[in-house]
């Protein structure tokens, strides 16, 4: 019985492989403790420690200075639609485990801590205290994965704090800034947790960000995905030419808030998507189609009415003419109010939909 004769195992390996992952000059030390084995494990790939008990059912619990995974694919990086990287593993198989990891790598790209814990089901597994801290992103909340099913589901929030440094970190275009952010979110997907995608996804998206800008990104960043559930920029392109004096620099928020509920990546306003900023307002209601990356909805835009924006232009939604800014001003004169909106109908593709004008202002 090993457990009665066997205190303490030293081993020295040039290459370990387990479970997919080769270790090179791994160095494990087991020790008999109370009614479990310690375990330390040195490598250039995993550092740190967990325990076995002995008890079954008991979780295994694991400790990681560092952990090195192999370096993503780069061409599935840029392709939501990619094969599912866990397509053929079971979760059934996962004993349970209380994980903590200090630094988190995949090749040499850092990507920040993690701790979870999961649960062995009937179907599959189940996620609590999870807690990620991963490129400026703070997830937590609790998840799972019914393999029977074949679906993962996920309900928690989601947050972190200058919005354009995250979405460049991830591999997206800057297209928005923002101070801090944060959405809950409540819905599921299939395949496994790492086949989440916006283009998958069914449930709701509640999110607020504060104090920022959608902005066109330069030349340089062209290469960069466009996070498109955020990407205003097609439509503050076309309102610039109306209101070039508003948006000559980008359109500037102080905060932006919205509910979406999706169906299969077709994502539909439970309340408008409502974007205040110190110039202007926005309310956007309507569909967000990203499989097909189309969108269909109403906006509505809300201007304050100066000698700097003319009010023909909120009329007839398109330049002034100088003639007609000085016929509405004889008309109406100062009984128009400092705010005036006017109406317009999205629809069309995502990256350059077209925007037609609907009615003109109310007060």
């Amino acid at each position: 019985n090993a457990r009665q004769t066997l205190q303490s195992v030293d081993l020295s390996i040039g290459a370990l492989k387990a479970y997919g992952t080769e270790l090179n000059q791994a160095r494990v030390r087991l020790a008999r403790g109370s009614a479990a084995w310690d375990v330390r494990l040195d490598s250039r790939q995993v550092v740190g420690d967990a325990r076995v008990p002995d008890a079954e059912g008991a979780p295994i619990v694991v400790r990681l200075q560092t952990l090195r995974l192999p370096a993503g694919n780069a061409d599935q990086a840029q392709d939501e639609d990619g094969a599912d990287p866990l397509a053929s593993f079971d979760p059934r198989k996962v004993p349970p485990l209380d994980v903590r990891i200090d630094t988190f790598y995949r090749g040499d790209d850092l990507y920040g801590s993690a701790a979870i814990k999961l649960r062995p089901t009937r179907t599959g597994v189940n996620a609590s205290d999870i807690d990620l801290n991963l490129k400026g992103l703070r997830i937590d909340g609790a998840g799972g994965w019914d393999g029977a099913g074949g679906t993962s589901w996920y309900k928690g929030r989601v947050q972190g704090k200058q919005l354009g440094d995250v979405l460049t970190a991830w591999g997206f275009a800057p297209t928005v800034t923002a101070r801090d952010f944060r959405m809950d979110v409540d819905g599921r997907w299939p395949g496994s947790p790492a086949a989440i995608s916006l283009k998958r996804f069914s449930g709701s998206l509640d999110a607020v960000l504060h104090s920022g800008q959608f902005v066109e990104v330069d030349g340089g960043a062209q290469a960069l995905r466009v996070f498109g559930l955020l990407n205003f920029n097609a439509i503050g392109r076309r309102l610039r030419l109306d209101f070039s004096d508003l948006f000559e620099k980008g359109l500037a928020y102080d905060r932006l808030k919205g509910l979406l509920v999706a169906s299969e990546g077709v994502y539909v306003t439970r309340t408008p998507i409502k974007v205040t900023g110190p110039s202007s307002d926005f309310e956007l209601d309507g569909t967000l189609d990203m499989v097909r990356e189309r969108v269909a909805a109403n906006l509505q835009v809300s201007l304050p009415v100066t000698n700097n924006l003319p009010l023909a232009a909120l009329i007839v939604g398109a330049p002034a003419v100088g003639g007609a800014l000085f016929l509405v001003d004889r008309l109406i004169g100062d009984r128009v109010s400092r705010f005036a909106s006017v109406h317009y109908r999205v629809v069309g593709p995502w990256k350059e939909p077209k925007i037609t004008f609907v009615k003109p202002f109310q007060k």
